[in-house]
């Protein structure tokens, strides 16, 4: 029997229990960072869908060809296609000159890939080409998510991406 005098835990019993808590946050810890970089790319995918649906609609208001390119950087240069960018800019045309320039930028550790460069949508509401987004995980945690723009100009999530350089 315990005396009244005995209240709480031992050191040992202490030790054994912080012991068992940090085990299971190391199991736990790989679990939740995957979640949070697959959250992370499946933001950029709608943010970017978003920003494709937005372009198109503004174009066929404006009656002007709409653009969506990336970037990186402070800059409003455009990208070449195939080159990874942190950052995505919309805007329409009027003699060649961007306006309406909107810079948008993809949460950290995500990066795209255009298969074309920049994206061009005709007021008729059509693709001025055919165009791949590809977004990925630059940690390569979790797989990448696809866009693919028709020749319609009609936006859709692809089954399966692989990023690339």
């Amino acid at each position: 029997m315990r005396s009244s005098l005995d209240r709480g835990v031992t050191l040992l019993e202490l030790l054994v229990g912080l012991a068992i808590v940090a085990m299971l946050a190391g199991m736990a810890a790989p679990g939740f960072l995957a979640s949070l970089r697959a959250t992370a790319v499946r933001t950029a995918a709608y943010d970017l869908m978003a920003g494709l649906q937005q372009v198109r609609a503004h174009s066929i208001l404006e009656s002007r060809p709409g653009v969506l390119c990336l970037a990186n950087g402070a800059g409003s240069a455009c990208l070449a296609g195939g080159a990874p960018a942190r950052d995505w800019l919309t805007f329409v045309e009027v003699d060649g000159r961007p306006v309406g320039l909107r810079r948008h930028s993809l949460p950290a550790g995500v990066v795209v890939r255009a298969s074309r460069a920049p994206l061009r949508f005709w007021p008729t509401a059509l693709a001025a080409s055919p165009a791949t987004l590809t977004i990925c995980d630059e940690r390569g945690v979790v797989p990448a998510r696809a866009i693919v723009i028709s020749q319609t100009g009609r936006a859709r999530f692809a089954e399966s991406a692989r990023c690339g350089a």
